[in-house]
């Protein structure tokens, strides 16, 4: 067997989580040494226990490397491990490593910047935009964009990086082969084409509830910076966050009203000392010293210009907070029939879009 198949055996042993590799890895030279290891000198390292010992043993019986390698051959899953050449550096130094990592698609490029974006799953319009140009934005400017592909301010922080030509990858608290959440297939499967899908667990393991605050760490080490966008005052966001400010990571908040629930975390952490979201220039000018801030390059809007001048009038009255028919009648004048045929064009032409039932916003993703 090759260093790499012991590694791949030692992370399918039962039970052997990331810690207790690590705990091994410290007191042996290689997953080799580990795999030839006397019962005698496992049971003399302190956080090893009897029934370790048993499922190892096990192990070399019963786990079928070839069958794996297969399987994973099949589903275009690679892997690396902690003592390999191409291990990412920017995780080998932060407190309790991964000691493997499954991946499809690539791994992030070590002399890349990389920006870890997090936040609220039922985001507000003004999260959800507000993610989607940050992640846009610094694609356009060759950043990466490292997040965990959940539903709200992570699905759209992807989505911005790739419609920004990007690279953006997702750090999953289940196997690398587990769409999670499975209305994200189609996001899955761009990202494995625009960056890669990367998760310490094997393939197959089903995303469990205390996985995701133990991938945090990894979204954070991945991260030159990370920036929450929408949370609430007790948020799992705020989880990323310690790990960064513990890796020694630049904080950013995007700042919100008072008044809105999503916005207290944000503002919490502000007060705390994170940095206030201002600008993507804000970030760029920490990576670049040159500032060297490419905007996006906006062709003319040609659906801008062709509006009819009742729809150019009702199109002026979207923003990105919610609005009301009613709301727009008073402020257009225009009848409610108009309103209505004034929008649902609009929506066919994807500058507008009903958010929830009768309020609406303009669509910054078309």
């Amino acid at each position: 067997m090759q260093e790499s198949e012991y590694w791949l055996w030692l992370s399918y042993v039962e039970d052997m989580w990331q810690a207790k590799m690590e705990l091994l890895y410290k007191n042996f030279s290689s997953a080799k040494e580990i795999y030839n290891a006397t019962e005698k000198d496992l049971l003399n390292i302190e956080g090893i226990k009897k029934r370790d010992v048993y499922n190892m043993n096990k192990g070399k019986k019963e786990i079928n490397l070839s069958s794996i390698l297969q399987n994973m051959a099949k589903k275009n899953i690679k892997f690396t491990y902690f003592s390999d050449k191409d291990f990412p550096q920017k995780l080998k130094f932060i407190q309790s490593p991964p000691m493997i990592l499954f991946y499809k698609g690539k791994l992030p490029e070590t002399d890349r910047h990389a920006v870890g974006i997090v936040g609220a799953r039922a985001c507000t319009e003004y999260g959800r935009v507000s993610a989607y140009n940050l992640a846009k934005s610094l694609a356009i400017n060759d950043v990466d964009i490292i997040s965990g592909m959940a539903r709200g301010i992570d699905a759209v922080s992807h989505k911005g990086c790739i419609n920004g030509n990007g690279s953006t990858y997702a750090i999953l608290g289940c196997g690398v082969d587990v769409c999670y959440p499975a209305e994200n297939i189609e996001l899955y499967e761009q990202i494995c084409v625009n960056g890669g899908i990367i998760s310490e667990y094997i393939p197959n393991t089903k995303a469990l509830a205390w996985h995701f605050p133990q991938r945090n760490r990894i979204i954070s080490a991945f991260s030159d910076s990370v920036v929450m966008i929408e949370a609430k005052e007790k948020s799992g966001s705020f989880i990323t966050v310690d790990y960064a400010l513990e890796q020694g990571k630049s904080v950013y908040a995007l700042p919100g009203r008072i008044t809105d629930v999503l916005s207290t975390g944000c503002n919490k952490l502000i007060s705390e000392g994170a940095l206030p979201l201002l600008s993507v220039e804000q970030i760029i000018s920490g990576f670049f010293d040159d500032m060297r801030y490419k905007k996006e390059n906006k062709k003319e809007n040609k659906k801008n210009i062709c509006l009819a001048k009742e729809y150019k009038m009702l199109y002026s009255c979207l923003g990105l907070s919610p609005i009301t028919v009613d709301e727009i009648m008073l402020k257009t004048g225009l009848g409610i029939d108009k309103v209505y045929e004034g929008l649902m064009y609009l929506q066919i032409e994807g500058i507008a879009k009903e958010v929830t039932r009768g309020q609406y916003v303009v669509d910054c993703e078309n």
